[in-house]
């Protein structure tokens, strides 16, 4: 599981200055189901072999379509040492909604 302290609400992506949101969804989700709003897609595969794509001086939140693949690729990240990662609570569906409304 987890640790709660590495996972960001919405609400709170929302008011941070400057962040970087990367989709790791495959391209079949992405084209599915599109996320809203400044972000990159880079598929969680790819990223796990590319671990440089991680700036560890920006904070980088990671989003997947519930929330579970961002947490563990966000785990696998803070065990490397790299601190600025956090997995979004509830994945695109919940972005979407509550990005659309705001």
């Amino acid at each position: 599981m987890i640790d709660p302290s590495w996972e960001v609400d919405v609400p709170s992506v929302m008011e941070m200055k400057s962040v970087r949101m990367i989709d790791i969804r495959t391209a079949d989700e992405v084209a599915f189901a599109p996320l809203a709003g400044e972000h990159e897609h880079i598929p969680m595969d790819r990223l796990l072999n590319e671990p440089e794509a991680i700036h560890p001086d920006e904070v980088t939140i990671l989003v997947c379509a519930a929330g579970i693949r961002s947490g563990m690729a966000t785990e696998w990240f803070r065990k490397q040492g790299v601190d600025s990662v956090y997995s979004l609570i509830g994945g695109q569906p919940v972005w979407n909604q509550i990005y659309t409304m705001n």
